[in-house]
């Protein structure tokens, strides 16, 4: 496999450890993808990417030989965007002690710690030859857990000046399945909430209420040597993991598909929202997400087509990140003119 590295590429280990309420030393790793200085975009636009369970950050970098233009990262920064992907608690390279101590409170609260630092370097100047990023436009994303724990660090942290919210539901996240009884019986297996306690959730019991992750996450179109390098290890329980997956998974990730776990960050969310989502995904009805942000005046929706859960795969995955594109420039636009 042909693992390309980008021109401009910076590996960061953040010590989280004053954000997290626990006895240990806490790190968060993350990439910064660094645009051509000359294509830098005017205001500065800096994303912030958080991947989905079983995945890592290299999820919006992926690279497999014999095909192209799969990797999100690169299509961003060659637009001007400075691109950050990272990798939760409990996640990839990030520190994976006390996996099943990990609250979705304290990932959003780690992650926010890491942007605030990241943020902090890239003012200061990062890179050689890189220029100093002042007052940046700053976007949260995340695909499916990834975008989870997006909406509950806007809501407890305002880290982000506008959110893009990818293969979640505000309201009730749910896997299609292709036999609508066993769609029924994965709804029936996430009855938890914020208040269930850690030692009561297991990944492996949680994934088995789940037949058929295959047609929840890919598109019948995806090369076959493409499908067997994401799932042959496994999952959400992998044994073997590419560079994109992670062997590891906050055990809090289990209740996250209850109805209601992201509601009350949701509607006090009060910056622009973008939520996209495939085709078949896990939003049954996206024309109601917009409901669960209340608190926003700016909301937009795009369904894409022959999309499944897993984005980045898709054979139509330019389309989301072009849009994606358009509408971060837009709204860092308004908030210039709004300024005068």
């Amino acid at each position: 496999m042909n693992h390309r590295l980008p021109q401009y590429r910076i590996e960061l280990r953040v010590d989280v450890t004053a954000s997290v309420p626990l006895s240990a030393p806490m790190e968060i790793a993350a990439t910064v993808y660094l645009p051509d200085p000359a294509r830098l975009s005017s205001p500065p636009v800096v994303v912030f990417a958080g991947p989905g369970g079983g995945y890592t950050r290299g999820y919006f970098d992926l690279h497999f030989e014999g095909h192209a233009n799969y990797s999100e990262a690169d299509f961003h920064t060659a637009h001007g965007t400075i691109y950050v992907a990272y990798d939760h608690l409990g996640v990839g390279d990030s520190t994976i002690t006390h996996c099943d101590a990990l609250t979705v409170e304290i990932l959003a609260d780690s992650n926010a710690a890491m942007v605030a630092d990241v943020l902090a370097q890239l003012q200061r100047g990062i890179g050689s030859g890189f220029p100093p990023i002042i007052a940046p436009f700053v976007i949260g994303t995340g695909q499916s857990m990834g975008a989870g724990v997006t909406i509950v660090m806007q809501g407890r942290c305002r880290t982000f000046d506008a959110v893009a919210i990818l293969g979640v539901s505000a309201i009730h996240t749910r896997l299609p399945q292709a036999v609508p009884s066993a769609a029924a019986r994965a709804r029936s297996a996430y009855h938890f909430t914020r208040a269930t306690p850690l030692q009561a959730l297991s990944v492996p019991q949680a994934a088995a209420a789940i037949p058929d992750f295959r047609y929840a996450f890919h598109w019948e179109d995806i090369p076959p040597d493409i499908l067997d390098v994401d799932m042959q290890g496994g999952y959400p329980v992998r044994k073997t993991a590419p560079y994109f997956g992670s062997l590891t998974l906050p055990v809090c990730a289990v209740a996250m598909m209850s109805p209601g776990y992201f509601a009350p960050e949701a509607a006090s969310i009060d910056v622009p929202v973008f939520i996209g989502v495939g085709e078949r995904d896990v939003c049954p009805d996206p024309w109601r997400e917009p409901s669960a942000y209340s608190g926003s005046d700016d909301v937009s929706v795009y369904v894409v087509p022959r999309m499944a859960h897993m984005h980045n795969f898709a054979s139509t995955r330019a389309l989301l990140w072009r849009r994606l594109e358009a509408w971060s420039r837009m709204v860092a636009l308004d908030r210039e003119n709004s300024r005068g």
